[in-house]
């Protein structure tokens, strides 16, 4: 049953999501404007003057707006506006509906070429670094062509963060399509019939208005389960649909005042069954609102730090301690490549005073796939992933405990675990660490590739320089996942669970309490998951890309930030990124923020490790 609840108290609706900003178009006495709203109910104007101000799309980060300005329908030129300061591309004409991608450093558009309109793209990261510009009253004009994307008539982009793939709306004599196109093969999909796309800051959904029995509505298709449903059934016009990064709806109908346009809400509890318990955020009489946009958390800050020099690697040891932060062994290569030239021993560390990178001693052992744990002088690496020679397939986990002394940065062996041991996570505790996890990848046989899964804890004192076991178990056999600590607590997120001849993903959040050897499994993280980073800031827990199944044999790493609320115990997207879609990623913590340091991607029609090196804070 329909209903439709006039929002009084908006905070409590959207307190959550207080960080979120949203732009739209606002038309009537004042004219075509770009307006914006912090509280979902007060707005405010973003422009002004005689100019239109049409279709405006706002960054992840909520620091970028970009909008199509001009004195008409032909006059329109791209405009970015950056915290106040404004930068002209290209020329004018008939161009509209600008969104970004990339982190903000990719916009699509659909501009006027040849007598039709077409999805085009400027890359601004690349015109701001190489493009001449002319100050045009006291504004950059840069006199740029943008990139074609599709030959068809087309509207409405809707880019996948990455930008290497878009859903738009594909015009053609009889029909208007919704079609995702993939801009690497360019091979295209068609949804359904419809208008205006736009997708979900999950990248699962896309929302869009239909003509269906002389009404238009709005549909949502899900990407993974291929199914479409109908969430709205008012007899009026409703358009415009978009996400918040709860996955609530907001579009825009006519019900209220024929032909004038407010700005409603649904929640994914509520257009996910199919309730249409609707919510009227922002109305003025006489005024219509269009085209509503949400940036991600804008009380999050993300940072390119100097990137990790030398050879690209993955699944390196990682950890911050006294002031430096450590990178030793890790992996050189394509994935699942594991050559001899692959496994590397090199270690560098970031002064994080001196903003600056380093070499130092390599660790004695070239491998990969194994943690680092640090107290008093000296960094301590636990095993790790190794080639070996006399075994098929060529690999094998070793046990040896080796240290680092920081003064004098010379390695030594100290000892060994009481098993071979990769892929694990090792946690600090006071004065022990924590080993959890993780397998012995040894052949047992001839094309063995399942290894032994490790449900054994090893406890290892930094005091008295000894191992112990737990008679307590792992309760579910996993590796390749992530952990991290919070208030002598141990939490580990996702990883694949027992066997190696196929991926079985884990969505298990599980907690260890270290002194009362107890496991409890918390809410389950939003997707199923292996090579996830994760790290606690505040009272919230994050995590970084990792691997997403998409279907059988079908993988794929990417980009997203989720965070965990400790006090509500809910998970939810942050509508913030990475730079590039990355499993293998490591996180280290520092000065109340996390770094999160390399990894290995896909991205741009690669299987490289990166070099990245990310810092991520809460305002």
């Amino acid at each position: 049953m329909k209903t439709l609840m006039i929002l009084t108290l908006l905070t409590s609706t959207f307190s959550a999501f207080g960080a979120q900003k949203m732009v739209f178009l606002v038309e009537g006495p004042d004219g075509r404007h770009v307006g914006s709203s912090l509280d979902y109910k007060n707005f405010k104007f973003e422009t002004k003057g005689e100019n239109w101000h049409l279709y405006p799309a706002i960054s992840t980060d909520a620091s970028s707006i970009a909008y199509v300005q001009g004195t008409g329908p032909r006059d329109l030129g791209l405009v970015v506006e950056t915290n106040g300061n404004k930068e002209i591309f290209g020329d004018k004409t008939f161009q509209l509906q600008p969104r970004f991608a990339k982190n903000n450093k990719l916009v699509f558009f659909s501009k006027l070429i040849d007598g039709n309109n077409k999805i085009v793209k400027y890359d601004l990261e690349s015109i701001r670094k190489t493009a001449s510009f002319k100050l045009v009253n006291g504004n950059k004009h840069y006199d740029v062509s943008p990139e074609l994307v599709t030959e068809s008539v087309g509207f409405f982009p809707a880019p996948f963060m990455d930008g290497e793939k878009i859903i738009y709306q594909r015009n053609t004599d009889k029909l208007r399509e919704i079609v995702i196109l993939n801009l690497l093969d360019n091979k295209e999909e068609v949804i359904d019939e419809g208008m205006a796309p736009s997708l979900s800051k999950d990248e699962r959904y896309v929302a869009y208005t239909k003509k269906h029995n002389d009404n238009w509505d709005i549909y949502v298709y899900d990407l993974l389960e291929k199914t479409i449903k109908k969430v709205t059934s008012n007899s009026e016009r409703d358009f415009s649909p978009s996400f918040d990064i709860d996955n609530t709806l907001i579009y825009t109908s006519d019900r209220l005042e024929n032909g004038i346009f407010s700005i409603y809400s649904q929640s994914y509890a509520s257009w996910s069954s199919t309730r249409e318990e609707e919510k009227l955020l922002i109305s003025k009489e006489g005024v219509s609102f269009y085209a509503p946009r949400v940036s991600g958390e804008s009380s999050i800050s993300i940072k390119d730090m100097p990137v990790m020099p030398g050879t690209t690697r993955s699944s390196f040891g990682a950890i911050e301690h006294k002031g430096r932060i450590y990178a030793v062994g890790g992996h050189q290569g394509a994935e699942h490549t594991y050559p001899p030239e692959s496994f590397t021993a090199r270690v560098t560390y970031y002064d994080i005073a001196k903003g600056k990178w380093f070499n130092t001693a390599p660790r004695l052992h070239k491998a990969h796939g194994f943690q680092l744990a640090a107290y008093g002088d000296y960094i301590y690496a636990f095993g790790g992933f190794a080639y070996e020679e006399s075994t098929n397939p060529k690999w094998k986990s070793i046990s040896v405990v080796e240290r680092f002394n920081i003064r004098t940065q010379k390695w030594e062996i100290v000892g060994h675990m009481p098993r071979n041991r990769s892929s694990n996570v090792v946690v600090t505790v006071n004065s022990k660490a924590y080993l959890i996890g993780g397998w012995d990848a040894t052949p047992k046989f001839d094309n063995d590739y399942d290894g032994t899964f490790h449900s054994e804890i090893d406890v290892f004192d930094f005091v008295t320089q000894k191992f112990s076991t737990l008679s307590e178990k792992l309760p579910v056999k996993r590796r390749a996942f992530s952990a991290f600590e919070k208030d002598g607590l141990i939490y580990l997120a996702g990883g694949i669970s027992e066997g190696a001849s196929h991926f079985n993903l884990l969505d298990h959040f599980t907690r260890f309490d270290p002194v009362t050897k107890t496991f409890k499994e918390m809410p389950a993280l939003p997707f199923a998951t292996f090579a996830p980073a994760a790290g606690a800031l505040n009272n919230k827990a994050f995590i970084f890309g990792g691997m997403f199944k998409l279907g059988d044999w079908n993988y794929e790493y990417i980009s997203h930030i989720y965070e965990y609320d400790f006090n509500t115990q809910k998970w939810m997207h942050t509508g913030r990124y990475l730079k590039e879609e990355k499993g293998f990623s490591q996180v280290v913590r520092y000065n109340n923020s996390l770094g999160v340091l390399g990894g290995h991607s896909y991205q741009n029609n690669s299987d490289m490790p990166v070099d990245s090196f990310e810092l991520f804070k809460i305002k």
